[in-house]
């Protein structure tokens, strides 16, 4: 049986709050561009939701859509944010390079849960 239990919500909640506290190369959420999650973890969700209103990515729906999301035109902004499994921060890194974009923090997050915060950010023009 998959699915959320209040155990894993707590314990996301949790976790997200270790993975804000995971520097991001000084950028501040509310100033991301966009914040990609997968509502699927529960670590990932919290971390979403405590975010504010900035846009957001759901990779939960994005799998189902070949990540067309992440292909299309990013709101201007200073960072795109992520908590994700290694898997897809793989992936959303390769898309995001292909636009310009560059790591500039990237952390394991958690015991066991093979998630990692990270931060990407514009390229500078030379």
């Amino acid at each position: 049986m998959s699915g959320v239990t209040r155990r894993g919500v707590l314990q996301g909640g949790a976790l997200a709050g270790a993975a804000l506290a995971v520097p991001a190369a000084g950028a501040a959420l509310r100033d991301a561009a966009l914040v990609v999650y997968d509502s699927r973890l529960p670590a990932s969700l919290a971390f979403a939701r405590s975010v504010g209103s900035v846009r957001t990515l759901d990779l939960a729906g994005e799998h189902a859509a070949l990540f067309a999301g992440l292909r299309g035109p990013l709101p201007p902004g200073r960072a795109v944010e992520g908590l994700t499994r290694w898997s897809d921060w793989t992936g959303v890194r390769k898309e995001l390079e292909r636009q310009g974009w560059r790591v500039s923090a990237e952390a394991p997050v958690g015991h066991g849960q093979h998630l990692f915060r990270w931060t990407m950010q514009p390229r500078k023009k030379s």
